[in-house]
């Protein structure tokens, strides 16, 4: 297997050690893994495979920080590396198979292949996935694709636990028999029933009633419905997937979610990214975009074919808190109000999306609104709730991502623009942001 050696500590005794094993060292542009050699995890981390390789054995937090970073493991230079190094690259030598990405999702960047990849292991098991992820990631798509893959004859039966109302998502879920209450004038099955053999997706699953959830609880770990009104429960065969856009984590430590059925529905838990975190995926989502506009307005006066540099770079500028759906809102707008012409143009973008600023976050007259939430802050503390910790880490963080989505992932041009806290030293300009980015779990 061809490796490339990054960094200094290898000596011609480590060298050859790993030779004996049946590794050959290469330069960078052939290796098929790159071994980093440092006494700290790279700022940077490598694309291709890596393991992170320190002279002694490493402070946890940098073990951990190598890891979130991408590295497969930590394999301290010592008398056993070389085999410890032979077998892990036979691990990551295995090839997961994945099948086609969902109908019209994009997925050629880093962060969205890494996905679709723990989604395609986990499709053919019957495990409960929970789904998180901002809004407008596609938790939906991903659903789909979770049932798709897996070997389930039954269908999908999606249930938007917000949408039902409170007072009938018991009997919309249970089903109910003819008499159960007033207004049933007909026997009904309920959703979970009619998931026999398939899946049942609960999207906005943080929005089931408290005074359900024991219920659905017990169905999840017994798959035994019974409908209201009815003495004799019925074995049903179904996989569960749950979605979520908060932190159902904290709202079990606040009281609002079981954590009995947290626990239930957590057991493959996969994290969709943002689109921040997909640039290499904008130009192929903006033209996947466009010819689904003209799908669905066949009659459009025009054809736009494509974007120019301007309207894509201005595309990777913009921090994008609505992701995906907030892309093809933009998109579409775009298209509607062009009046002539092929390209997309700079021009054509809304004004938010050009400047680079989220609409939230400006006022009327484009300047820049108050950072702080002071009514949200008051409520946190009036309720008992405020954690100054974990406050000013959430806005730290947030001003790093957009500085870094604005700088284009350079953290040299995000420490500019994060102003005195984010400069580094005249040497390493950048060295501060990428100390944050670890920090954060960004890098």
């Amino acid at each position: 297997m061809l490796i490339a050696l990054l960094g200094k500590p290898w000596t011609a005794v480590r060298r050859g050690e790993l030779e004996a094993v049946g590794l050959q060292i290469a330069s960078p542009e052939r290796a098929l893994v790159r071994l980093v050699a440092a006494p700290r995890p790279p700022a940077q981390a490598p694309k291709s495979p890596w393991l992170w390789c320190p002279p002694a054995e490493p402070d946890p937090h940098d073990t951990m920080a190598a890891v979130m970073a991408g590295a497969y493991d930590v394999v301290p230079l010592d008398s056993a590396c070389a085999g410890m190094v032979r077998r892990r690259l036979d691990e990551l030598a295995v090839r997961v198979v994945t099948g086609a990405p969902p109908d019209g999702y994009v997925a050629h960047s880093a962060a969205a292949q890494r996905m679709l990849a723990e989604l395609d292991r986990v499709a053919p098991t019957s495990m409960a996935v929970l789904l998180t992820g901002e809004t407008g990631t596609g938790k939906d798509v991903a659903a789909r694709h979770l049932h798709a893959r897996s070997e389930r004859a039954g269908k999908l039966v999606p249930i938007n636990c917000a949408a039902i109302p409170n007072d009938l998502i018991e009997g919309e879920l249970f089903g109910y028999v003819r008499g159960a209450f007033s207004g049933a004038v007909a026997d009904y099955e309920g959703l979970l029933r009619a998931a026999s053999g398939g899946t049942v997706f609960l999207d906005e699953v943080d929005d089931t009633p408290k005074t359900l959830q024991i219920k659905l609880l017990r169905v999840l770990e017994d798959h035994v419905v019974g409908r209201l009104g009815e003495s004799e429960p019925r074995e049903v065969d179904f996989r569960v997937v749950a979605a979520t856009n908060r932190d159902l984590g904290d709202l079990v430590r606040r009281g609002e979610f079981g954590p009995d059925l947290y626990q239930r529905l957590a057991i493959v838990r996969i994290e969709l990214p943002p689109l921040r975190d997909r640039h290499d995926d904008l130009p192929d989502l903006a033209a996947h975009l466009i010819a689904r506009f003209y799908r669905e307005e066949p009659a459009s006066p025009h054809r736009v074919v494509r974007l120019t540099a301007p309207a894509l770079a201005a595309l990777r500028r913009y921090p994008w808190p609505g992701n995906v759906r907030e892309l093809r809102n933009v998109v579409f707008q775009a298209l509607v109000t062009k009046r002539a012409g092929d390209d997309l143009l700079l021009s054509d973008l809304p004004e938010h999306v050009v400047r680079g600023t989220p609409r939230d976050t400006t006022d009327g007259d484009g300047a820049s609104g108050e950072v702080i939430d002071r009514a949200a802050l008051a409520r946190l503390i009036a309720d008992g709730q405020m954690n100054l910790r974990e406050v000013r880490d959430q806005l730290e963080r947030t001003a790093l991502e957009l500085a870094l989505a604005r700088a284009g992932g350079s953290p040299a041009r995000a420490a500019r623009l994060l102003g005195e806290v984010g400069r580094g030293s005249s040497s390493d300009p950048g060295g501060t942001v990428r100390a944050m980015m670890r920090r954060h779990g960004l890098v």
